[in-house]
């Protein structure tokens, strides 16, 4: 469990590093997920007994994983987009010939 805590730590730090020191388009997703798990993660760690018999900790935090992996696959998708736009945009740059003056 503490391994798994720091990986999951870590991996939370790396990304908000990455989200406070990038300009992309969609870092908001990312800074969005960042917070939501750290929060998730939280639920994790500090276990509560289910509420009126129902809903503990756990499942609540599975709950929260569901809009978050939502969430991150749209960004990694609006990232690979944009990825391939800019290097489709360079390719094209440097395969048209150059117009005479």
């Amino acid at each position: 469990m503490k391994v798994c805590v720091v990986m999951g730590v870590t991996q939370l730090l790396l990304w908000a590093i990455w989200a406070g020191v990038t300009s992309h388009p969609a870092r908001y997703k990312v800074w969005t997920v960042v917070f939501g798990g750290g929060l998730a993660l939280l639920l994790e760690i500090y276990d509560f007994p289910p509420i009126w018999g129902y809903v503990d900790a756990h499942a609540v935090w599975h709950a929260t994983t569901v809009p978050l992996t939502y969430l991150w696959w749209s960004f990694i998708k609006e990232d690979a987009v944009s990825r391939t736009a800019k290097l489709m945009t360079r390719s094209k740059d440097k395969t048209e010939p150059k117009k005479a003056q």
